[in-house]
């Protein structure tokens, strides 16, 4: 009799512990998602992106190399306001592969200069699909132009990476004199812009970074290697933070979600999400690339659209692409692409020959390339260049749009110089967004960066030849001949605008 009441009451505990449990469970996922749902969110309806998709990608997705993987966007964007939506440039564009039977994962970034169609019949820098139409646009340029079947993204701002990296604690990485120098300057403007405190970096060598610090690593470019050298630090950066992430404590990842979720804007939904963050510790990074390879690309000006990265061929560059992410050999591109791939060629003068080196394009039969004597093709310079002289040398120019007036500014700095005196005047020119911030008016509020115009397809032109590497000094001008910063002004991001280079006729 007593042992039966003391079974009784031994079943019943457990019940009251298994019930308590429960509720603890279901607590804790109905907390997480209440946290989920604070992520920006969009449903891109699966036809408004399938009509981008070629057909021979969606055979490959149902039955050949690329079945059984999973490939998603993701792009970080150069953001003041939190706009993750469109009206930004990306500054970062990758796609991440994931092999779904290995858990295997490689990244690729997508130069954001690259020469491409935007998925809308018009031929401008990558990064300007982002701009005109948001995700869904640079979605559909990958599609388009890479032969590929995105159909989810995830975007993340400047302030999300900072404040994922610094719930992580930080990340360690080896630095150049050269990048200590530029990622002191990048993270006083970033500072500032997202009002932050900042810890200068002191040395070189090996280095445990700060969220801020690391993330202003990310955007360096005035060094060797230029633009291609800044997408592997970024590449570099995320590798970290995967590897942090995998191993992250629970209190860790609620941090960075805590942090993260008005920094983010994606087209997972709660359910994708928690399944990937289930898979985490699973996964494992492989490899990191860039396109265009390397071995075929070139970099020079493409018309009015400025320093551009041109893909030699980018018939060329997918199949090398498919090799790498699906291990797809000699992968034959859809007619689509080839059609592109002609164009582009046609527009930035390069094409492969048959033994695969680079040579000037010639015509093979879809396009005219007799010169033309109409006058018709214009071959300009920035309209923020102006010809420069001795008193503006290894300077750069904008338009000030508080008053119409062209400032000159040191492109490392961002600090304006006076050419008639060769002094600081104390302003400082910000190209990233088109704004001089004037010390005497304190409450300026930075300019909303235009959407740049994209040109609809003109009539064909003649091929144009590659310009020279970007002179860090400033376009072959005399180092000696460079105006001094003013050391206590706080310099502005040069990041987001290219370099101008000669046009070469």
């Amino acid at each position: 009799m007593f042992s039966s009441t003391k079974t009784r009451r031994t079943i019943r505990t457990v019940i009251i512990i298994l019930e308590i449990l429960a509720l603890l469970v279901e607590g804790g996922i109905l907390f997480v998602l209440s946290k989920l749902d604070r992520i920006q969110k969009v449903n891109i309806a699966a036809e408004r992106l399938e009509e981008n998709i070629s057909s021979q990608a969606k055979e490959s997705t149902e039955a050949g190399e690329m079945h059984g993987y999973t490939n998603i966007a993701l792009f970080g964007v150069d953001t003041r306001t939190g706009q993750l939506k469109s009206d930004t440039r990306s500054d970062t564009i990758l796609i991440a592969s994931i092999n779904n039977d290995t858990s295997e994962v490689r990244l690729v970034s997508i130069y954001r200069d690259t020469y491409l169609n935007l998925g809308n019949d018009s031929y401008n820098k990558a990064n300007s699909a982002y701009s005109q139409g948001g995700p869904a646009q640079a979605i559909d340029m990958l599609n388009k132009n890479l032969d590929l079947n995105i159909t989810d993204f995830v975007t993340i701002g400047f302030a999300g990476l900072v404040d994922t990296i610094d719930a992580l604690g930080g990340i360690d990485l080896e630095l150049t004199d050269e990048e200590v120098r530029h990622l002191n300057d990048y993270q006083k403007i970033m500072a500032k812009q997202q009002d932050r405190e900042y810890i200068e970096v002191t040395q070189s060598g090996y280095q445990h970074l700060n969220g801020l610090q690391a993330t202003a690593y990310c955007r360096i470019r005035y060094t060797a290697g230029d633009d291609f050298k800044r997408a592997e630090r970024q590449r570099l950066v995320l590798e970290k933070v995967f590897e942090l992430s995998k191993h992250a404590s629970l209190a860790e990842l609620n941090a960075i979600v805590n942090a993260v979720t008005d920094e983010i804007y994606t087209s997972l939904t709660n359910s994708e999400i928690l399944s990937y963050v289930a898979r985490l510790t699973g996964f494992e990074l492989v490899d990191s690339g860039g396109f265009p390879t390397e071995t075929m690309r070139k970099t020079g000006t493409v018309g009015r659209k400025g320093s551009c990265v041109m893909p030699v061929t980018l018939e060329a560059n997918v199949a090398w692409l498919h090799e790498y992410l699906f291990e797809e050999y000699d992968y034959t591109p859809s007619d689509e692409v080839m059609e592109l791939s002609e164009r582009i060629g046609h527009d930035t003068g390069f094409m492969l020959d048959d033994e695969g080196n680079i040579v000037a394009w010639r015509a093979s039969g879809n396009y005219d390339i007799t010169p033309s004597n109409s006058g018709s093709q214009v071959q300009s310079q920035s309209p923020s260049r102006q010809e420069q002289n001795d008193a503006t040398a290894g300077l750069r120019s904008m338009i000030d749009p508080l008053n119409g007036q062209t400032v000159w500014y040191d492109p490392y700095t961002g600090v304006v110089i006076d050419p008639a005196t060769g002094l600081a005047t104390g302003a400082l020119a910000d190209p990233a967004t088109g704004n001089v911030v004037h010390p005497e008016l304190p409450g300026q509020q930075p300019a909303v960066e235009e959407q740049q115009p994209i040109e609809q397809p003109q009539p064909p032109v003649e091929p144009v030849t590659e310009a020279p590497a970007a002179d860090p000094v400033g376009q072959g001008a005399d180092p000696a001949m460079q105006q001094p910063a003013d050391p206590t002004s706080q310099p502005v991001d040069p990041a987001a605008q290219t370099p101008a280079e000669p046009v070469v006729p």
